[in-house]
Order: C-alpha cells, then structure tokens, then sequence
C-alpha cells in the first residue's frame, strides 16, 4: 500500500498547491467570490449567466481551485435557498462524477501499472467494506472529498453505490450552504461550514454506535 499512499499524498499536495495559489492571488476571499457572482447576477442575462457560472465553478471543482462551500453560500443568496441549493448540488454531483469518470476510465491503466495490481486489489476490498462510508462523511471537507472520487475511479469502485453515496453526503450539504446564504454575510460563512463539517462528524458518530465491529482490515506496511 505505501504507493497508494504516496499516490494519495501526491494528489494532496497538487490540490493544496493550486488552492494555495488561488488563494494567494484572492480568488477564494469571500467577499471576492460575492462580487463577481453579483456582478454576473446584475447582468443583462442575470440569473441565467449566474446560474451557468455557479455550475462551471463547482462542476470544474475536482480541477479547477474553488472554494466550494462559500459559491454554494453564494448561490443561496442571489438565488435563493431552494434554486440556490439546488443549483449547487447540480454542480457539485457533475464534479464528483467528472472526478470519478477521468480516474475510472482515463487514469486507472496508468494507475495500475503505478502500483500494481494487489495493491489495487487492497484498496477495492477497502471500498468495498468502508468506501460509501467514507464519500458520504467526506462531501464537506475540502481535498479529501475530490480525493475519494479520484481514488474510487481508480479502484473501479462500482457507480452506482459510488452515486448513492455522493447523493446522500452532498445534498443536505447544499441546501445547509444555501439556506446559510439567505441568512447570513456571506463575508461571514464559518458558522455554515462549521455546521456542514458536524454533519460528517455526527453522522460517522451514529456509524460506529449502531453498525457491528468487523476486524479492522489494517493496510500493510511497507
């Protein structure tokens, strides 16, 4: 497995280099990202060249440096709790199934001959016990979340329980951001995104409380 992780630190380091720089240059200032979306919104397309914006930014995520969470806010407050939640979920499915599809059909040849095929034999079984556990805890939480739809790609990890997963994990998650929207400054969006990182942390709560113990699989070392 050390490949996979190396492979898994690599992926980290790309993401972390690209926000990094995006928010060095101010593209993920809160008050940034109102602005222009604002301005889009005033145009003479108006919520139409909005719209498109919100789902390019989110949907181009698992490429593109955007600060998610605070477009979703955005989206909730120029459009609205149920249109604004609704765009962004759009979005927000294109970029994980984009993630997953590049990973599954244009990366995982590349990957096996990286890592080796038992390794990639360890990693589905991983999915296979933890992995809708893990892509529905892990919607909130910025890079690790493009992390798994690349890696459950890689895996060949099935698409339909890979799609019921990001459903369940993604939608309350938009419309928390988008009703947050409606209700606060968005130069304000940490007690949204405080509230979306709990939901993860109490639902993985209620998993471990009320799903039976297996043997923990322990990654090899080495």
């Amino acid at each position: 497995m050390k490949r996979i992780w190396i492979t898994i630190f690599l992926m980290l380091t790309v993401f972390s280099l690209c926000f990094g720089l995006a928010d060095h240059a101010g593209w993920t200032d809160p008050a940034f990202v109102q602005r222009q979306l604002a301005a889009l919104h005033a145009s003479p397309l108006g919520m139409w060249l909005a719209i498109g914006s919100i789902l390019v930014l989110l949907g181009g995520d698992i490429i593109l440096p955007t600060p998610s969470s605070i477009v979703m806010i955005a989206s909730g407050k120029l459009l609205g709790p149920w249109l604004g939640g609704t765009v962004s979920f759009a979005g927000a499915m294109a970029s994980a199934l984009i993630g997953y599809g590049l990973c599954r059909w244009g990366g995982e040849r590349v990957f096996q001959r990286l890592v080796g095929e038992q390794d990639i034999s360890r990693l589905r079984r991983w999915f296979e016990r933890y992995g809708i556990y893990a892509i529905i805890l892990s919607r909130p939480v910025p890079m690790l979340t493009e992390i798994l739809s690349c890696l459950a790609g890689l895996s060949a990890f099935r698409l339909r329980p890979y799609l019921g997963a990001v459903v369940l994990g993604t939608l309350p998650i938009c419309f928390v951001y988008s009703v947050a929207g409606t209700r606060s400054e968005i130069t304000d969006p940490w007690p949204a995104i405080w509230l979306a990182l709990a939901l993860p942390a109490a639902g993985w709560l209620l998993v471990r409380i009320f799903t039976p113990h297996p043997q923990t699989e322990e990654p090899p070392h080495g």
